[in-house]
């Protein structure tokens, strides 16, 4: 009996190879291969390094967030304009630079920073117009992992046995600065220019050192749709639909938006994520950074230390550790190999499949069924401990996670007292200092490292 071409196929055995859980730190230089802090010393500083993390909302709860989440300053702008403190009752003196005027001459963020500090002054209801924050477990697994990249620390827990005893469990999980703390501003994930403008004013009256935006903003003028290749029966969507104009207004704010996180990167690094769809120049507004400010755009690599798949490299300020995706188009083929539905036939001869690497980053997860992880149990543990532990953590990726770990290295050089404070320009020099040059075709990447260069552990 004759083979088929079907018979003939070969398809990946799914050998996948174990990895360390904390490898991106080990490949940033960060800690030893014992998983010791390598070349710092774990003392927190007298006054910890605060990271803004603009995304959605994050879990407090979470045994490596415990200590890392400042639950007094955190703010929901998704379920109420001028903001929500989900944690917190009635508003005390605020700790805030009141005096900033980071807005001058931008007339729409003035107007805002007024009625925002009279909305933050002391003895203000906590819950604006008395609606609730957004900030169920369903909303905050994006959050969750970040917070985890930038700050989780080692903590022990209680597990809980099915006997119903309960016994002490160690999570030696960290994040790059164990020792900051994080202030969650949760957005709508496609917000309206005035909620980011408030969001940018927040993390500038909160004095943070380092401000983070793991996502995109989708400005109507500067994000071009991408219609092209949508086909509607045999016509070209593009073809079909007419853009419509924002207003007047609406223009002039997204227009302020851009000039305000420029105006406070001059004060403090603003890390941006580049995008995960190879995009030419990165997405906005990462798109903002040039050797005059200090926002900061993130690409990401893989474990072997090759450009991730998904991944743009031209005008990216850095790179840093992430997973990696396979690619098969006219710029690049580039398969897993391992891949049990992996099919060699239509493959081309030549391919970047070497490239390729199955490593995952791991980060911190919402607790129970509603992260990425889920659960066997159906709610979350009412009395804060652990039944499982699976659901504590996931795997994670994209350029995301990759400017999550820049801005938890920055953070980390201002808890030791080597980043320079006070100048986004100036951090932004520092870090481009502790950055050494992967080579990946003909452009080199530039990888932050903070002991000795980069090593890449799916060798």
């Amino acid at each position: 009996m004759g083979q088929t071409e079907t018979d003939l196929t070969v398809t990946g055995q799914e050998n996948y190879p174990h990895y360390d859980a904390l490898w991106h730190l080990k490949t940033l230089g960060v800690l030893d291969a014992r998983n010791a802090p390598l070349g710092w010393s774990p003392t927190p500083p007298q006054k910890p390094t605060r990271v803004a993390v603009i995304d959605t909302s994050v879990a407090p709860e979470h045994p490596n967030l415990k200590n890392t989440i400042n639950t007094a300053l955190s703010i929901d702008f998704f379920s109420a304009r001028l903001g929500s403190f989900p944690y917190r009752g009635a508003l005390d003196t605020l700790d805030l630079d009141w005096d900033t005027n980071i807005a001058d001459g931008l007339p729409h963020s003035v107007r805002l920073l007024t009625e925002f500090t009279d909305r933050l002054s002391n003895g203000s209801a906590a819950h604006n117009n008395r609606v609730q924050p957004c900030t169920l477990p369903d909303f905050s697994g994006h959050g969750t992992c970040i917070a985890g990249l930038v700050g989780a620390r080692p903590c022990i827990t209680e597990k809980r046995l099915a006997s119903g005893e309960t016994v002490p469990l160690a999570l030696p999980y960290s994040g790059v600065d164990p020792m900051c703390e994080i202030v969650q501003i949760s957005t709508n994930f496609d917000p309206e220019p005035e909620g980011m403008i408030l969001a940018f004013l927040y993390a500038e009256l909160i004095q943070a050192d380092v401000i983070l935006l793991p996502r995109t903003i989708s400005d109507p003028s500067r994000v071009v749709p991408e219609l092209g290749d949508v086909m509607l029966g045999s016509h070209n969507i593009k073809d079909l639909v007419r853009q419509v104009a924002a207003s007047p207004v609406l223009d002039d704010m997204w227009s302020e938006l851009a000039e305000l996180i420029v105006n406070i990167s001059q004060n403090r690094p603003i890390v941006c994520a580049a995008g995960n769809a190879n995009e030419e120049g990165a997405i906005y507004p990462a798109n903002l950074a040039t050797e005059h400010n200090g926002i900061i755009s993130v690409g990401a690599i893989n474990a072997k230390g090759f450009l991730s798949g998904y991944s743009g490299r031209q005008g990216i300020t850095v790179f840093a550790p992430s997973n990696d995706a396979e690619a098969f188009d006219a710029s690049q083929v580039r398969l897993d190999e391992r891949n049990p539905e992996y099919d060699p036939i239509g493959v081309p001869p030549s391919t970047d499949n070497d490239k390729f690497s199955s490593f995952d980053v791991i980060s911190t997860d919402v607790p129970g069924p509603a992260g990425y992880s889920g659960s066997p149990f159906a709610g979350a543990s009412l009395d804060g401990s652990l039944r499982e532990y699976g659901s504590y953590f996931s795997r994670f990726g994209g350029t995301s996670a990759a400017s999550a770990l820049v801005a938890g290295f920055i953070a980390l050089g201002r808890s030791v007292g080597d980043c320079p404070a006070g100048s986004g320009s100036a951090a932004k020099s520092w870090l481009l200092a502790k950055c050494h040059q992967q080579s990946d075709g003909d452009i080199p990447l530039n990888v932050p490292c903070w002991s000795g260069s980069p090593q890449f552990p799916d060798t």
